[in-house]
């Protein structure tokens, strides 16, 4: 009995640590991509380090579960409004090659999230 207990334990342990990894909010989102704003709409020549490394845990977070490069790339396209930033569109084409990074999720002008 207590071996099923355990079994049963560790189960809902792995489960429950699988749904957390694989749920996120925009506030996430918003963290690792708000360093990247200063240089979409051109106040900085380079995005600044926390701007990569927020697109790398971005594109992690994306690969989670297939609705998860929408969900960011809606997050990304609600921020912009809630900020009424306009973000440059070569800025945007070029934070892939500034960051050495290719995005997991659609990130444009657009931002056009369900292509």
């Amino acid at each position: 009995m207590s071996l099923l207990f355990a079994c049963i334990t560790v189960l809902f342990w792995v489960i429950g640590s699988a749904v957390r990894q694989s749920s996120y909010d925009c506030s996430e989102v918003a963290d690792n991509f708000i360093p990247c704003v200063t240089y979409l709409v051109k106040l900085e020549s380079r995005p600044a380090d926390r701007c990569c490394s927020g697109l790398q845990v971005l594109n992690q977070m994306a690969k989670i579960n297939d609705k998860g490069p929408r969900n960011i790339c809606q997050c990304i396209e609600d921020l912009a409004y809630t900020m009424n930033a306009l973000y440059v569109a070569s800025r945007i084409q070029s934070l892939s090659r500034e960051c050495h990074i290719h995005f997991s999720f659609p990130i444009s002008i657009a931002m056009d999230c369900y292509r």
